[in-house]
């Protein structure tokens, strides 16, 4: 074993051992400073994203920083994608959740939209008769609440940052997973789709032949 294996281990614990002091530290500081109740009771939408950022300080301040060390050891080029594939699954699901958030914002909007108009149709005595005047109504506010959230440029910004998050996820899963496969001694997808793609051009030059040898039959026979 290599003499320098146990140093590594022992930096290893110590890094391990200072991060969950950190991570305490940063509870103990941060977590009364997410409990503020009054700002949401008066209906500041901002605070549904205050708790993202909480929990994504913390990572960052702990966690985050212990994956940004570099790896060791022989299968530092798959502790290394590992590691990255793990932070992009963070990036991913941070963003997936202020995506639910906004659609979340536009279904609480639109039934808010929803009692102000029934109060109103109450009051100018156009009661809705039955279900299907209900459904066009709900709808119709629906549509609207929903195009004028998703016209907003902050709603676009956090639709593309879900989208960007989600392609470079899985773009790290592929790779971690061919890694995987070759310490594996297993086909890989791009081998298996190198095969096919082989595969698919030999059928066509053997099309191309027989092509040509039908064509050159028929012109010996006339």
């Amino acid at each position: 074993m290599d003499s320098a294996t146990p140093q590594n281990f022992v930096e290893l614990w110590l890094l391990y051992i200072k991060g969950l002091q950190k991570l305490a530290q940063l509870w103990a500081e941060l977590l009364p400073q997410s409990l503020d109740t009054s700002r949401m009771a008066s209906g500041d939408s901002s605070t549904l994203f205050e708790p993202i950022d909480f929990y994504w300080n913390i990572y960052e301040k702990t966690v985050g920083s212990f994956l940004q060390s570099p790896t060791l050891g022989y299968t530092r080029e798959f502790n290394h994608l590992l590691l990255g594939s793990f932070n992009s699954w963070i990036e991913f699901y941070k963003a997936s959740f202020e995506y639910q958030l906004v659609l979340l914002n536009v279904w609480a909007k639109a039934f808010d939209e929803l009692m102000r108009e029934l109060a109103t149709s109450e009051e100018k005595s156009r009661t809705i008769q039955n279900w299907r005047q209900f459904l066009q109504v709900w709808s119709s506010l629906f549509d609207r609440v929903f195009a004028e959230t998703f016209r907003s440029q902050a709603t676009v910004e956090i639709q593309g940052k879900f989208l960007n998050a989600a392609l470079t996820y899985r773009l790290h899963q592929q790779q971690l997973m061919e890694v995987f496969l070759k310490m594996n001694d297993l086909p890989t997808r791009s081998e298996v789709d190198e095969v096919h793609r082989s595969i698919y051009e030999m059928r066509k030059e053997i099309k191309s032949l027989k092509k040509a040898v039908a064509e050159s039959q028929s012109k010996e026979l006339g």
